[in-house]
C-alpha cells in the first residue's frame, strides 16, 4: 500500500472498530495520536479506549499532499457522539516511518485563524519556570500577557516543553493561534516590544495548522555550563562553578548515556508514566575556564539532564564508584541524589518533523 491508502485503512479502521488492522499500519513503540478531540492516544488500549467514546459513521479525505515521510490533508468526518450525529472538518498531519504510521495529528480546520511558530530565548533567573503558575512570573504568563496586549485576544501558547526555575533558553518554541491580521513573520518583532528584556523572540513564522510545538519534536539539545577555572558572581546565574574533578572520567562517563535508557532513577517526578527515553548523542567542549556539555534525545523526563549532570560529576570527583550505567540499572531515583543547580542549564536547539 502506498501512504495514502494506508491513511485511508486507518479511518477504516476507526469505522470499523478494528483493532487488528491498526497492529498493521501503526508503529506499536513510537506512535502517537493527538485527535480532533484533542484527546492523546499512545497505546492500542488507549485507542481501544477511545473507541468507546464515539463512533466514526463516514469520512472523505480530500486536499491531501505527501512530502517525504508527511502526509498532510483535509478529512471531513461523520460520527455519533452522546446518541447525536455530527459533522467536523479538520486538518491532519500523518508522520510515517519505513512505511508504518508514527504520528497523528488532528485539529479543526478553522479558517479564521493562523498559526504562528516563534523561536524565542530567554533568562531564566528571574522566572519561576516558562510554564505559567497562579501567582508566580513565568515565561508562558509574560509572553500570554505581551500578546494580549498586542492583539485584545486571550491566547494560549504551547511550547516545545517546559523549562524548570532558573533553567535558560537558547532557542525554545512555541506555537499559538490568532484572529490576528500581522504577518506572521512580523510578529516576533511586534511581539517584543510587549516582552520584557529577559525574553526575546528570535524570529516568527506562519506554520501548518497541524504543527504542535510539543507533539512534533524530533530532538532537542540541552546544554549545561560548567565554570572549573575561578568563580565569577557576574555569571553565577548561568553557570555552575565546580572544581576538583577528572574531565577524562567525565567524558567516558557520558557517553554511556547514547542509547535508550530506562531513566527512573533520574527524575522525582511521577507524571512521565513512561521513563524510557532515547539518548542521541552527547558532546563536550572543553575551553580555558569552562566546559559545556550537550545532550541530545527524543525527550527528556523532568529534572533528567540536571540529575544526570550531578550524577556525573560526582563520579568525575571519585566521590562514588559506581557507573552512570549502574545507577540507570538500579531504577531507583532514591538511589540518585545529586542534581545539578538550574542555573548552569540551557535549551540549546529543538529539531521538529517538517
Amino acid at each position: 500500500m502506498n501512504k495514502i491508502e494506508i491513511v485511508n485503512e486507518f479511518y477504516l479502521a476507526w469505522v470499523n472498530k478494528d483493532i487488528e488492522v491498526l497492529k498493521d499500519i501503526i508503529n506499536h513503540k513510537k506512535f502517537g495520536i493527538r485527535n480532533f478531540f484533542k484527546n492523546v492516544m499512545f497505546s492500542l488500549g488507549d485507542i481501544e479506549k477511545e473507541f468507546k467514546k464515539y463512533q466514526l459513521l463516514a469520512f472523505e479525505i480530500t486536499n491531501y499532499k505527501e512530502t517525504d515521510d508527511i502526509i498532510y490533508s483535509d478529512i471531513s468526518f461523520k460520527y455519533e457522539y452522546d446518541n447525536t450525529k455530527l459533522n467536523s472538518f479538520v486538518t491532519v498531519k500523518f508522520i510515517f516511518e519505513n512505511s508504518q504510521i508514527i504520528k497523528v495529528y488532528e485539529t479543526q480546520n478553522n479558517h479564521k485563524y493562523t498559526r504562528v511558530k516563534c523561536i524565542v530565548s530567554y533568562d531564566g533567573s528571574v522566572f519561576s519556570g516558562f510554564q505559567k503558575q497562579p501567582n508566580l512570573r513565568t515565561v508562558q504568563g509574560d509572553i500570554e500577557k505581551g500578546l494580549k496586549f498586542l492583539t485584545k485576544e486571550d491566547i494560549t501558547i504551547h511550547s516545545s516543553g517546559r523549562t524548570d526555575k532558573g533553567v535558560h533558553a537558547l532557542n525554545q518554541v512555541f506555537h499559538f493561534d490568532t484572529l490576528s491580521q500581522i504577518i506572521p513573520s512580523n510578529f516576533g518583532r511586534v511581539l517584543n516590544s510587549y516582552l520584557p528584556d529577559t525574553i526575546y523572540i528570535k524570529s516568527s513564522f506562519e506554520a501548518h495548522k497541524t504543527f504542535h510545538s510539543r507533539y512534533d519534536v524530533l530532538s532537542k539539545e540541552y546544554m549545561y555550563v560548567i565554570n572549573y577555572d575561578e568563580y565569577d558572581p557576574i555569571k553565577r546565574d548561568y553557570e555552575w562553578f565546580v572544581t576538583d574533578f577528572d574531565i577524562d572520567i567525565l567524558k567516558k562517563e557520558l557517553n554511556k548515556l547514547i542509547g535508550t535508557h530506562d531513566f527512573t532513577s533520574f527524575t522525582k517526578t511521577e507524571e512521565d508514566k513512561l521513563m524510557i527515553r532515547e539518548i542521541l548523542d552527547v558532546k563536550i567542549v572543553k575551553t580555558d575556564s569552562h566546559i559545556y556539555i550537550s545532550i541530545i534525545g527524543k525527550g527528556f523526563l523532568r529534572y533528567m539532564v540536571r540529575y544526570l549532570v550531578g550524577t556525573l560529576i560526582e563520579i568525575a570527583k571519585g566521590n562514588i564508584d559506581n557507573s552512570i550505567l549502574d545507577f540507570i540499572d538500579m531504577k531507583n531515583s532514591s538511589e540518585v541524589r545529586w542534581k545539578a543547580p538550574s542555573c548552569g542549564l540551557f535549551l540549546k536547539e529543538v529539531i521538529y518533523h517538517e
